[in-house]
């Protein structure tokens, strides 16, 4: 099995689930419409039932009187000011369900098409499997969610440290200073890659565990961290997959970054040119999400299946394949 034959399973797979980039694009508008409905019509209305005048806020000059016209702006449209919060907590709410949603049917459809060889994209079962994942999918995410931050917070104390090292280092020689800083700075930035890439890493191989093994969150971490422990190559090959994408929206954004500068006619291309950079995005993204699952199939999955036989990289029983000698009978033994 090489990364080229999964990729291409991977692409086959998105070929016979095209139907997913339509709903990427249907919860896309959705994410942009819900704004105006939960958040700008909300906003409107709040500013004629209040009576909020911008005037006032564009006579602040200074920090000073910002501040001070902020407070009394806030205790004068404090009902307005409560509107917009709950509008946006609303609106936060609204996205992450969408879209949590929109990934759980999307890896269940992709999973049920790898373990069935063949499958025929209905939206029923589309929503069938957003609700059947969700619950695991919410509760996963918001565990790698508190790890990323986790990680996070650790490396801010660790940059905090060597920042104090670098400024006593500079106190007692300019050299030494200036050799810390580039020091700590590579160590750092490599540091924070590498665990990016191993957070990044443990949740789309952990949502291939939860949804091909139907574990259960917790499980699913603990499987996914010893098996990229044992197989470092899946590593290797998310990496692979995350740098052609970050390459392909480079070129893509680099192709289309003359039309701004047409006069005139340069926004008016700029529009479909921006059409097609997320269909084009969208395409990679689901291309990448089968082809880790299609990995993962072949090297990760507890589940006997056919291609276990024939594949090196699978796990196989050892001896599985050799016949087993008859045993010997009392009868046997007489003669």
């Amino acid at each position: 099995m090489t990364y080229i034959d999964t990729i291409k399973e991977g692409v086959g797979t998105v070929h016979k689930n095209w139907q997913l980039l339509l709903v990427q694009f249907a919860s896309m508008f959705l994410s942009c419409a819900s704004f105006f409905l939960i958040v700008g019509i909300p906003i409107a209305i709040a500013f004629v039932m209040f009576g909020l005048d911008l005037t006032e806020i564009l006579r602040l000059k200074d920090v000073v009187s910002a501040f001070k016209g902020s407070a009394e702006l806030l205790h004068k449209y404090f009902g307005m000011a409560l509107i917009v919060i709950l509008s946006l907590l609303i609106y936060i709410t609204f996205i992450a369900i969408l879209w949590i949603f929109t990934v759980a049917g999307t890896i269940g459809v992709i999973a049920d098409t790898i373990l069935k060889g063949y499958h025929k994209f209905t939206l029923g079962y589309f929503f069938t499997e957003g609700k059947r994942l969700f619950f695991p999918v919410l509760i996963f995410s918001t565990i790698i969610g508190v790890v990323f931050i986790t990680l996070a917070f650790i490396l801010g104390i660790l940059g905090g440290g060597a920042s104090t090292i670098i400024d006593m280092a500079k106190a007692q020689e300019a050299a030494l200073g200036l050799f810390l800083g580039v020091f700590f700075s590579l160590v750092l930035l490599c540091a924070g890659f590498i665990l990016i890439l191993i957070t990044l890493s443990v949740t789309i191989y952990g949502v291939a565990d939860l949804v091909f093994n139907e574990s259960k969150p917790l499980t699913a971490l603990k499987d996914t961290a010893r098996y990229l422990y044992e197989r470092p190559a899946a590593v290797g090959f998310y990496g692979t997959l995350l740098l052609g994408y970050m390459l392909t929206g480079f070129i893509v954004i680099l192709v289309g970054t003359p039309f701004a500068l047409i006069p005139i006619i340069g926004s008016f291309l700029a529009i479909p040119y921006q059409f097609i950079t997320y269909v084009i995005q969208g395409y990679i993204s689901l291309v990448m999400l089968a082809s880790i699952f299609h990995y993962y199939y072949k090297t990760g999955y507890a589940a006997p299946h056919p291609q276990s036989t024939g594949d090196s990289d699978t796990f196989q029983t050892p001896g599985s394949g050799q016949t087993q000698p008859p045993e010997e009978t009392e009868g046997h033994r007489q003669e």
